[in-house]
């Protein structure tokens, strides 16, 4: 079986639910038209076709308002696994109402797919708004810049070639190229355009200039910037939602469907999407939990259990339990699952396309923080085992940037002030190089999270003697965080306390990053909880 077969079959059992939105359609309960307009038959039509392939799809006639009323969004997101979306909702225009839902269906990370379905013939203009209006910046901003840099008088020149690496950025080559040559004919501008800007990326600086400079729609919150763009199939890909842009005439009711899907395997790096995609279908239709025989014990069990453990004033370990369970239970499904796309099959043929010399740095750091590390909404949750935090910098921590990794016992964590007097257990780490660190692997103590941030925790000397024979050393560090404090607030920090040498309490801001998966906190804490046994001897050096 080809890749491709294999990922039609995920895709075609992914999307079971789908909402076609456009201010003309035709819902199910409106008498036809006398004169029915296109959209109100591509309505009827959608419906037949996506009938034929065993998905529900849900006419929605769009009203001016709509993309601000939380019920409709609500009926729009909800169950959804595909969103078909007219491009102009207000007649010839209404691009900005389209970008709103937009942003409310790319925000569910349920939907994994959307698909902006459009009558324009200039399928770049629609390109550049969305990127214009998911851009990590609000309108507030390219306001601001925008006069700064008219102020400039770059030539006309400049500004296509700024538009094309807008588009292109997930081109290197591309990007790198039309980059060489703004240096050559316009040297001052790159530093000019950081300055601008206020980014030390040279790309991004270039990127936010293209922007504030095409009058395109932007947003008035700063929303996630695309992962992936492709110009030339106009696919974007953001916070995983496959966002594709169709016209209507090329992609006639009976073809959407199938267009799309092609569309999504061939024409963009979906490997990966498609295998958590997968994964999703077993766990739905696999039942892991619910088809246990051994969860047919009555509800009054449960709650005897937890009636026990309140009486012994741990009753706060009963949920954190019950989670664990089922995650166990859902990873124990996992162990005789047939996947279609870690066949070994068709990864084996993968292999073989696979340049002997890859070194993508990036990528590979990408890589890891996906195998080792997890971004929570952290706000208003307690300080947890395996989540770093970074030190302000402050009179105490002037030198650059430090780090603090949670080693507190998670049962502890529940319940720091009765169990350890609100004292918790860190451990102090700074950034390596991403090179340094993919060379060592995991032969030492390393943590990858996102932001390209990059952490050890031991030291690494440039001497090649001590690093093989020499001992690695994590030192645990006490830090109090008192009871009212281990709660982390709306701007992700939390404030820990020491006494420094001559025993004066200290205070150190920490802001939230990540989370290191158990297993690899867990290393970190055994290496570290091995610290105070050590053991000193002396031997004579030459």
């Amino acid at each position: 079986m080809s890749y491709e077969e294999r990922a039609k079959l995920i895709l075609q059992d992914a999307i079971k639910s789908a909402i076609y939105i456009d201010e003309k359609a035709r819902s199910f309960y409106q008498v036809e038209s006398k004169t029915p307009e296109i959209e109100e038959v591509l309505s009827e039509n959608l419906y037949n076709n996506f009938k034929q392939n065993g998905i529900s799809l849900d006419v929605f006639k769009y009203t001016k308002g709509d993309e601000n009323d939380d019920d409709k969004l609500k009926f729009i997101t909800e169950n959804r696994d595909f969103v078909i979306l007219d491009w102009k909702l207000d007649g010839k225009e209404g691009e900005e109402e389209s970008l709103k839902i937009l942003s409310e269906i790319v925000k569910t990370n349920h939907i994994h797919f959307s698909t902006i379905y459009t009558s324009e013939d200039n399928l770049d203009d629609v390109l550049f708004n969305i990127l214009s209006y998911f851009s990590g910046k609000n309108k507030e901003y390219y306001v601001e810049i925008k006069e700064l840099l008219e102020l400039e008088g770059f030539e006309p020149e400049l500004l296509t070639l700024l538009n094309q690496i807008n588009v292109n950025r997930s081109n290197k080559s591309v990007v790198k190229e039309i980059r060489k040559e703004i240096y050559t004919k316009h040297k001052a501008v790159p530093n000019k355009l950081m300055e601008i800007t206020g980014t030390s990326d040279m790309t991004c600086a270039m990127i936010k200039s293209s922007i504030a400079l095409s009058n395109k729609v932007t947003s008035n919150a700063d929303l996630q910037c695309p992962t992936y763009v492709d110009s030339e199939k106009k696919i974007v890909v953001i916070n995983n939602t496959i966002i594709t842009i169709l016209n209507k005439a090329d992609n006639k009711a009976d073809v959407l469907l199938e267009n799309f899907k092609n569309h999504i395997i061939d024409d963009v790096d979906s490997f990966n999407q498609l295998l958590g995609i997968e994964l999703y279908n077993h766990l739905y239709r696999a039942s892991a939990i619910t088809n246990d025989l051994a969860i047919s014990f009555p509800k009054d069990a449960l709650i005897h259990h937890r009636k026990k453990l309140n009486a012994e004033n741990i009753g706060y370990f009963f949920n954190s339990f019950m989670d664990e369970v089922l995650m166990e239970k859902i990873s124990m499904s996992l162990r005789n699952r047939k996947s279609l796309l870690l066949d070994d099959v068709l990864l084996d043929e993968f292999e073989l396309g696979l340049d002997d010399n890859y070194s993508d740095i990036p990528s590979l750091h990408k890589m890891n923080v996906f195998y080792n590390s997890y971004y929570f909404d952290k706000k208003d949750q307690i300080l947890n085992f395996g989540d770093v935090f970074l030190i302000e910098y402050n009179e105490n921590h002037k030198e650059s940037p430090k780090y603090l990794i949670c080693l507190t016992a998670l049962c502890d964590c529940l319940r720091p002030h009765d169990k350890i007097k609100s004292n918790f257990y860190f451990a102090e780490g700074s950034n390596i190089k991403d090179t340094d660190a993919l060379e060592l692997g995991d032969t030492a103590f390393i943590s990858f999270l996102p932001n390209n941030t990059t952490i050890k925790w031991t030291e690494i000397t440039q001497d090649p003697l001590r690093n093989t024979y020499g001992p690695l050393y994590i030192k645990p560090l006490q830090y109090k965080v008192f009871e009212n404090e281990n709660v982390i607030d709306e701007n992700n920090q939390i404030k820990v306390h020491y006494l420094d040498k001559v025993g004066q309490i200290k205070s150190e801001t920490l802001t939230y990053i990540g989370t290191i998966r158990p297993n690899y906190a867990q290393r970190i804490a055994n290496h570290a909880f091995s610290y105070p046994v050590r053991v000193g001897v002396d031997f004579v050096k030459k």
